[in-house]
This record gives structure tokens, C-alpha cells and sequence, in this order.
């Protein structure tokens, strides 16, 4: 009898992962569709901080890579003709992130990369806040 080979845990757990965010994406609404982008962001920024705190090198780290992305799709999202004064603050934070972001990985700066993290974090919060109804 032939056994198969084995999945490695990990690559399993990411199979998963991806499947469910996959079905999340699916059935969420616009506003939830932001809220998995923040939630994404954050995951790759902790994965980043916590990479930086192991001694690894910022740059180059595909968690704030991605991360980055992030932001970029964030900024695209934004309408600016319903958002007003709010919508042109949330892209000054974004940039600002986006720089503290370059800065960090260029500099190594792990101070300067959770300063971007907790700046992501109070939005994200605010985001979750204003859950339509």
C-alpha cells in the first residue's frame, strides 16, 4: 500500500487560512471589504514587528511589503466626492503611513514600524465602529 505524503502542517494551515479569508471576501460588503483590508494590514504589520524583534532585517520583509500593498489598495478605495474633510485626513494617514513604512524598513526602525502599527490600529477601530447597521 502506497502512503501519500504528508502536508506540512504549515502549508496546510495556510491552505486554510486562505480559503477562509476567500470565503469572507465573498460575502462581505463593500464596508467589510475594507475591514478584511485593515485586518490583513494588521496581520502583516504584527508578522513584520514580530520578524524585526527576532533580529531580522526590515527590508526586503514580504510581510511589510504586502502591508504596503495594503495601503495602496486602502487609498484607492477611498471616495473622495462622499468623504469630504475625512476622506482627504484618511489619505494624509495613509501616505504618512506608507512613508513610516519605507522609513522603518529602510532604517530598521522597529519603533517607527509599530507607531504605523497602532496609527492602523485606532482607524481600524473607528472603521469597526461605524459598522452599517
Amino acid at each position: 500500500m502506497m502512503m501519500q505524503p504528508r502536508t506540512h502542517p504549515a502549508i496546510a494551515s495556510q491552505h486554510y487560512r486562505m480559503l477562509e479569508l476567500k470565503s469572507r471576501v465573498e460575502s462581505a460588503s463593500p464596508h467589510g471589504l475594507v475591514g478584511l483590508l485593515y485586518e490583513e494590514l494588521i496581520r502583516s504589520l504584527d508578522l513584520a514587528l514580530f520578524a524585526a524583534r527576532k533580529g531580522q532585517a526590515l527590508i526586503g520583509n514580504t510581510h511589510l511589503v504586502k502591508a504596503g500593498s495594503i495601503l495602496v489598495a486602502l487609498e484607492g478605495s477611498i471616495d473622495f466626492d462622499a468623504g469630504g474633510d475625512l476622506a482627504t485626513t484618511l489619505a494624509r494617514v495613509y501616505g504618512a503611513c506608507r512613508k513610516g513604512l519605507n522609513d522603518a524598513a529602510k532604517s530598521g526602525d522597529e519603533q517607527k514600524l509599530a507607531e504605523v502599527r497602532d496609527a492602523i490600529g485606532d482607524i481600524f477601530y473607528a472603521w469597526q465602529a461605524l459598522q452599517p447597521g
